[in-house]
């Protein structure tokens, strides 16, 4: 799987990262836990104690179905 991560801080800090994910290490059938799982590919390391907004899009996976979805979290 790919995802996008973009990462968006109170201070006007952004950045954008595109990560592999290895698919047979996610929980497919379980929507809430897979994307619990990509949760943790956020975050950059900038400002730990800032306040912030990330988002994560699905780019490229097995199931079609999951092609194009997003998460906001923050």
């Amino acid at each position: 799987m790919k995802i996008k991560v973009e990462n968006t801080y109170s201070d006007g800090h952004e950045s954008t990262v595109v990560c592999d994910v290895d698919e047979a290490t996610l929980p497919l059938g379980d929507e809430d836990a897979l994307w619990d799982e990509l949760w943790t590919y956020t975050g950059d390391g900038h400002g730990e104690n800032l306040d912030a907004i990330y988002e994560v899009t699905i780019l490229e996976a097995a199931d079609p179905d999951l092609v194009g979805l997003s998460r906001e979290f923050g």
